[in-house]
């Protein structure tokens, strides 16, 4: 989404997951595996039920977006499994961020290799990003 600062580009991404399908038993089970795996999941909640909306903030790294750390801990990208993965101020965020993005964004998974463990993270979410028109610049007279 394009458009400028203040007309309403959030507020749709964050109206998203509230009309899409209700999520299937199976996906709310999944979900909720990878809330736990994250330590995301609140104390008493359960079974999440509603579909996951994340915003990461553009100074992200890369290592947060698609997972990993010492205990291979599921990212930004798994984190939105089954929702919404949302870039605002798309320009920002850091090529090689966004370049970590694209094969787990094409394989609906990520794998997190590191010495003292691995995973195998789902990561099918729709990715939504907005950024501002560039700005308009008057060309300038030269003599």
């Amino acid at each position: 989404m394009i458009g400028p600062p203040g007309s309403g580009k959030t507020m749709m991404a964050r109206c998203l997951p509230g009309i899409l399908p209700d999520m299937t038993l199976e996906e709310a089970l999944e979900v909720t595996r990878i809330h736990s795996a994250a330590g995301t999941l609140r104390a008493g909640e359960g079974l999440m039920l509603e579909r996951p909306f994340r915003a990461p903030h553009h100074t992200v790294s890369s290592v947060a977006l698609v997972g990993g750390g010492s205990k291979a801990r599921p990212g930004e990208i798994s984190l939105a499994h089954g929702g919404v993965l949302f870039l605002d101020e798309l320009p920002e965020y850091q090529r090689a961020a966004l370049e970590a993005m694209r094969q787990p964004l094409e394989d609906g998974f990520v794998s997190v290799v590191r010495v003292s463990a691995q995973a195998k993270y789902p990561a099918r979410a729709m990715l939504i990003a907005a950024m501002n028109p560039c700005p308009h610049v008057e060309p300038t007279e030269v003599p």
